[in-house]
């Protein structure tokens, strides 16, 4: 939603003589036009506050400084002389232009200005998450087997909710649509039917994705910025069309003998204009209107694994690395600096880094590491230590997601188990288990537009392809189990490929 800036003073053209002797020591932005010498017009500016009995003679509707010179080429005295003589008729014809001040500034329900930032949400409906049973509205399966294993990794949705990215290993990437009927949807029946999901734009494999980001400003009623970049193997970085999944562009990154590449993180600027790629031994920084090998180097001494951006500070980038270590750095300054801090605490390498929204001037971040079972919440304004440590499943090397509703008020995090953790951060309690999957939940991302949250799963299993005697389950549904030789004994093992997205309704149900 548009936010519509508040005035903060009523901009009225007036004379500079028209400005009283009692009205000097104010804050109200008056623009007065003087006549110099030579004939050139300047604008000085004036900084007046209205008192209540000057706001109530303004009302009356006969005021005194709301006339303008007819001819700014006129000297100022004839100009005076002039107001001076007009009639009362005049000048209550004129008040009508009289802008009042408390007409300029909007209340909140309780009498209070409405603050800045906050305007253009002040009539958005607040979204409630989590206020009943989870109610599957869609889902769509890969089949998996020892020969080929699908697995999800990780999903996204899209800034504006419309679509879903998800990266499956050896089947490329893929775009699904949230279903038509939820668009307008304030709830969902128990009994609704399932939707099956389809991929509206498929992008063919070309190697392991590292990495994925849509643009921060996508809308799928403008498709042009309907776009989201991908880092893959022995790859430049490619940003795709999310309409026809064509390749829109690319942006190289060199080593030092002039061989490409491949990201390991990804993340653009707030703004969009700019996008931060992180590499083994270096952050490169490339301008998003210029496609190319063209960017700037920041130097560090570890690999990127995963970038965050606060918007409080837009000139420094928080980076995690696979030691275990978050570091923040200014990029305005050298980077024989180094980093302006660093956090510890996890156990493996940091996979995922969030930033918070929980009011202004507050600073909080969320991390997560490969083999950790902690997701840490610092406060950046006192980093000595995390303040919460919330827990959850993971013992594989895998990235494990976890995701923020808009208001910063719940935090939902997959794991190893099938599981999806969900915190409440006003009350930071033990988290609600929710058991959705039977394979490993790799990804967690919820809408920000509508109560919706969507779950990926699965994960490579380490089975032994010469033993045929195993028991193989394909998403969870079908159990296949393949004759036996003589000579093997009679320890099976049973193999469970769940590789899925689903989405959930996590709002109100009728």
């Amino acid at each position: 939603m548009s936010k519509t800036k508040i005035p903060q003073a009523a901009n009225l053209s007036t004379s500079m003589g028209d400005v009283e002797a009692s009205m000097l020591n104010q804050n109200v932005s008056f623009s007065s036009t003087m006549v110099t010498s030579n004939g050139d017009l300047s604008l000085p500016k004036l900084s007046v506050t209205l008192s209540e009995a000057e706001i109530l003679k303004l009302r009356s509707g006969r005021p005194k400084n709301a006339v303008e010179s007819p001819d700014a080429s006129v000297p100022m005295e004839t100009s005076l002389a002039a107001e001076s003589a007009q009639d009362d008729a005049d000048e209550k014809e004129e008040s009508v232009r009289v802008v009042d001040i408390e007409d300029t500034l909007e209340l909140t329900s309780n009498g209070n200005e409405v603050e800045p930032e906050d305007q253009g949400f002040a009539n958005a409906p607040v979204l409630k998450y989590f206020q009943g049973a989870l109610v599957e509205v869609g889902r769509r399966c890969w089949t998996s087997s020892t020969e080929a294993q699908h697995y999800t990794k990780g999903c996204y949705w899209s800034p504006d909710g419309t679509c879903l990215l998800v990266p499956v290993h050896l089947d490329g990437m893929h775009v699904i649509e949230l279903p038509s009927d939820l668009y307008c949807a304030d709830t969902v029946q128990p009994e609704r039917s399932l939707s099956k999901l389809e991929s509206e734009v498929h992008v063919p494999e070309g190697g392991t994705v590292y990495d994925c980001v849509w643009y921060p400003h996508m809308n799928s009623l403008q498709p042009e910025t309907c776009l989201w970049l991908a880092t893959r193997q022995h790859e430049p970085i490619h940003m795709w069309d999310a309409f026809d999944g064509s390749l829109r562009c690319s942006y190289s990154g060199y080593d030092a003998v002039d061989e490409v590449m491949a990201a390991i993180s990804l993340a653009f600027s707030h703004d969009g204009e700019q996008i931060y790629a992180g590499y083994k031994r270096c952050i490169k920084i490339f301008d998003t209107s210029r496609p190319g090998r063209v960017c700037d180097d920041y130097p560090v001494k570890f690999a990127i694994s995963c970038i965050a951006q606060t918007t409080t500070h837009p000139h420094t980038l928080t980076c995690g690395n696979w030691h275990g270590y978050i570091q923040h750095f200014d990029l305005r300054c050298s980077h024989k600096q180094g980093p302006l801090f660093t956090l510890g605490g996890h156990e493996g390498g940091i996979t995922q880094l969030r930033y918070g929204e929980f009011g202004t001037g507050e600073w909080h971040l969320f991390s997560g590491a490969r083999k950790c079972d902690k997701i840490l919440h610092w406060d950046m304004r006192n980093y000595k230590q995390p303040l919460v440590e919330l827990q959850r499943h993971v013992d594989t090397n895998q990235r494990i997601q976890f995701d923020l509703t808009s208001d910063s008020h719940w935090l939902a995090s997959g794991d190893t188990r099938g599981s999806v953790n969900v915190w409440d951060l006003k009350r930071y309690g033990d988290p609600s288990v929710l058991p959705l999957h039977s394979d490993c939940c790799n990804g967690v991302s919820i809408n920000p537009a509508m109560p919706i949250l969507a779950t990926s799963s699965g994960q490579f299993h380490f089975t032994d392809q010469s033993d045929q005697g195993d028991n193989v389950t394909l998403n969870g549904t079908e159990t296949t189990e393949l004759p036996a030789p003589a000579d093997v004994n009679q320890n099976q093992q049973e193999v469970i490929y769940e590789n899925a997205v689903v989405m959930w309704w996590c709002g109100q149900t009728g």
